[in-house]
């Protein structure tokens, strides 16, 4: 399946962003970036914002009815990554809206997310 270029770069050089986060022990704002890497990746299969704009809450269900709709990805992975996804966006706005630090359980949750998002989206974009 044909996926939008500049999402998919946008998408690969955040998870690229998300490795050196991780590297350099800059976790705090880690939520954010693997939320729009996931965002971004939703944009390249999508292609066109449904209703002429992208919505952050709408797209996770788009996406997944898109993906089933289309043979796209098995439905175990469509539901963990709706999943992450919502994970994710609180995580962001934790990020990105508050003045609180991430636990050491959040911190090792976004490090399982790093690594499963990253197979996906590297793999699927190929």
């Amino acid at each position: 399946m044909k996926i939008d270029n500049i999402y998919k770069a946008k998408s690969l050089e955040r998870l690229d962003l998300a490795e050196w986060q991780i590297k350099q022990n800059k976790i705090e704002t880690l939520g954010s970036t693997l939320y729009f890497a996931l965002f971004n990746f939703m944009q390249a299969v999508l292609k066109e914002a449904p209703e002429g704009r992208w919505k952050h809450v709408g797209i996770n269900k788009i996406f997944s009815k898109f993906c089933i709709e289309n043979n796209c990805m098995d439905r175990l992975n469509l539901r963990k990554i709706y999943n992450i996804y919502i994970d994710l966006y609180i995580l962001r706005i934790k990020a990105d809206y508050t003045n609180e630090k991430l636990t050491e359980k959040e911190k090792l949750e976004l490090l399982a997310i790093f690594e499963y998002i990253s197979e996906v989206i590297r793999k699927w974009q190929q």
